[in-house]
C-alpha cells in the first residue's frame, strides 16, 4: 500500500489504520525525518516492513523514480491512497500566481499522474484501489476557498471518470470527501484563524476517524464517502437550490467583499 503525504494528518493516520491490519506500507511524503518516525511507529503496530521514500508530489521526475524504486525494492503497489494535498484560505483576489499553481500541482495533477501510472501496473495485475482524498469543499463551496474547492471538485470529477475507465479491469475507484479535519492542514491554509473562527469546534473530524472509514471500504463497491454522513445530503441541497445555499453559506461565514 502506498500513502502519499503520510508525514502527517490524514495520510499518517491511514498509514497507522493500515498497519494495524497487518499492511505492508510505503509512504511517500517531503519530510524524511517525519517519515522514518511514522514507519517506525506501522513496523511497530503491523510487525511488517515499512518503507519511507522522500518525495515532491509536485515533480513528475521524483514521482516516476520513486515508483520504479518502490517496483524493485518492494514489489507491486495493490492499494494507492493519494493523500498529499494543502489548501490556502483567502479570497482569490488576495492569491498569488504561485500558490495558485501549487495547489493544482499538488492537489490535482500529482494525483491524476500518480493514479495514472499506479493505474497502469494495477490492469496488469487485475486488481487493485485507488484512494483520491477530495473535500466537502468541492461540493459545497465556501468564502475564501476559491483555488482549494476547485482542485477539491477536480479530484472528485477525475476520480468519476478513472472510476469507469478501470471498472473492467477489477480496480476500485474510492473517493474520500471529509469536511474540516484536525491537523496541522489549518495552520498553514488558514495562519489567522479567520476561516476556522467561523466553524463550531463540532464540525472538526479526527483523522483516525477518517482512516477508519477508508479502510472499512476498500475492497467494497462503494464509489465514494462523505465525512460527516450528512454533508451528502447538504451537498444534494445545495445543487437543487444554489441561490438559497450561496446566500445560507455567506452569511454563515460573515463574508465581505
Amino acid at each position: 500500500m502506498l500513502v502519499t503525504g503520510a508525514s502527517s494528518g490524514i495520510g499518517e493516520a491511514t498509514a497507522y489504520e493500515a498497519a494495524k491490519r497487518g499492511a505492508i506500507l510505503i509512504l511517500c511524503a517531503r519530510n524524511i525525518d517525519k517519515l522514518n518516525v511514522v514507519a517506525k511507529h506501522c513496523l511497530i503496530l503491523s510487525g511488517r516492513p515499512a518503507f519511507a521514500y522522500k518525495l515532491d508530489v509536485s515533480d513528475p521526475d521524483q514521482i516516476d523514480n520513486v515508483l520504479r524504486t518502490v517496483s524493485h525494492e518492494v514489489g507491486s503497489i495493490d492499494v494507492l491512497v493519494n493523500s498529499a494535498g494543502f489548501g490556502d484560505m483567502q479570497a482569490v483576489v488576495n492569491e498569488s500566481e504561485q500558490t495558485m499553481e501549487q495547489m493544482v500541482k499538488v492537489n490535482i495533477l500529482a494525483l491524476m499522474y500518480l493514479s495514472r501510472s499506479v493505474a497502469k501496473q494495477m490492469i496488469n495485475q487485475g486488481y487493485g484501489a485507488i484512494v483520491n482524498l477530495g473535500s466537502v469543499a468541492g461540493k459545497i463551496p465556501t468564502p475564501n476557498s476559491s483555488v482549494y474547492s476547485a482542485t477539491k471538485a477536480a479530484v472528485i470529477n477525475f476520480s468519476n471518470v478513472l472510476r469507469m475507465e478501470l471498472a473492467d479491469y477489477g480496480i476500485q475507484v474510492l473517493t474520500v470527501n471529509p469536511g474540516p479535519v484536525e491537523t496541522n492542514f489549518f495552520d498553514k491554509a488558514d495562519p489567522k484563524g479567520t476561516y476556522l473562527s467561523h466553524l463550531p469546534s463540532v464540525f472538526m473530524l479526527h483523522p483516525a476517524v477518517i482512516a477508519q472509514r477508508i479502510w472499512n471500504h476498500i475492497g467494497y463497491n462503494t464509489r465514494e464517502i462523505n465525512i460527516p454522513r450528512y454533508f451528502s445530503a447538504v451537498a444534494i441541497g445545495y445543487q437543487l437550490f444554489p441561490g438559497i445555499g450561496d446566500w445560507v453559506i455567506k452569511n454563515f461565514f460573515a463574508f465581505k467583499k
